[in-house]
């Protein structure tokens, strides 16, 4: 008989196997379970009840986990719980596990109050039974050609002054958009952020991340990775004082010469970044967003749950305010 329940401390590793086997893309399964085991123990926020799990004789044969976190939207803070680490078996599937465990999360989002619950899926017709609302991103795409800053150097978090810095301008900059995560934990930013900044985990996949220095004080940063087997450089992170447009191109410039080969490469960033060269727009399904407090209506903006996070009402699809930092992914 299968049960449902919250994680059992004993169970971790398992916990870890079982992830590990149903998510190898690459088949690699020491690096998929390091890719687990690095958003458990690099999560500060980390809960273990919020690991929810279908059992039977021992087995682990599906789970959902909820992450605790917050995030930035319409000049406030609210609470989120972030769902991810949805996987059944093979033999498992389509026996309504994985949709016994969402009302599982569900419930569990009302106990904690969460506001929020953001996920990312290739399925969203499964999520949206339970009140998830899919919500599509906005992307640019350009042609960079490298070039080499002096005002650039290769991001130090493991120096205090500069994850405070890093910390600060975070802060600046991502308080403005919709939906990026709230950062406000040293420790969040000398683990998960660190180590997801690298990539390190991932052998074939590579990732840095530069500051720009003036006058003796941090101006901007970026963080950028290489696709795994594509020539194409997604920027997962990016914050700055003044002059946005001016520090991006810089940078994304500093890092096409960094990661690539000398020839120009394209480049993927939220449409939300401000940039002075061409570009093109891209829309992409997957994002979706449910609100657990309904109350929360009364007096936020907007007349949908899109409206909402992009902050724009049938206008351009450019001013959009949504921001999903690929750093914070789970």
């Amino acid at each position: 008989m299968v049960e449902f329940r919250a994680l059992k401390a004993s169970e971790m590793d398992a916990w870890f196997d079982h992830c590990a086997l149903v998510f190898d893309q690459h088949n690699d399964l020491e690096a998929s379970r390091q890719y687990f085991m690095n958003h458990w123990y690099n999560d500060p926020w980390r809960e273990r009840h919020g690991i929810l799990v279908a059992v039977e004789d021992g087995e682990i044969l599906s789970t959902v986990r909820v992450f605790h976190r917050r995030i930035y939207l319409a000049g406030e803070i609210f609470s989120m719980g972030g769902i991810g680490e949805v996987s059944t078996k093979e033999p498992y599937r389509r026996q309504g596990l994985s949709g016994k465990l969402l009302e599982m999360a569900i419930e569990y989002m009302k106990r904690e109050d969460m506001d929020f619950s953001i996920l990312a899926t290739g399925s969203p017709r499964h999520y949206s039974r339970f009140g998830w609302e899919e919500v599509a991103t906005y992307w640019k795409q350009a042609e960079i050609q490298p070039l080499r800053c002096g005002d650039i150097r290769l991001m130090n978090l493991q120096d205090p002054w500069e994850l405070q810095q890093s910390m600060n301008l975070y802060h600046m900059y991502s308080c403005r958009f919709n939906g990026a995560i709230v950062r406000d934990r040293w420790d969040y930013w000398q683990d998960w952020v660190r180590t997801e900044v690298t990539r390190g985990w991932f052998a074939q996949g590579r990732g840095r991340g530069w500051v720009m220095m003036e006058a003796g004080e941090l101006k901007a940063y970026l963080a950028a990775a290489t696709d795994a087997g594509k020539d194409i450089l997604i920027v997962n992170d990016f914050a700055c004082r003044e002059d946005e447009a001016d520090s991006f191109r810089k940078l994304i410039q500093h890092a096409a010469w960094s990661l690539g080969n000398g020839e120009s490469v394209k480049v993927v960033f939220p449409a939300a970044v401000a940039s002075d060269f061409p570009t093109k727009l891209e829309a992409r399904q997957g994002l979706m967003v449910r609100l657990n407090n309904k109350e929360l209506w009364d007096r936020l903006p907007g007349s949908s749950i899109s409206e909402l996070f992009h902050g724009i009402s049938g206008g351009d699809p450019t001013t959009s305010k949504l921001v999903s930092w690929g750093i914070d992914g789970y």
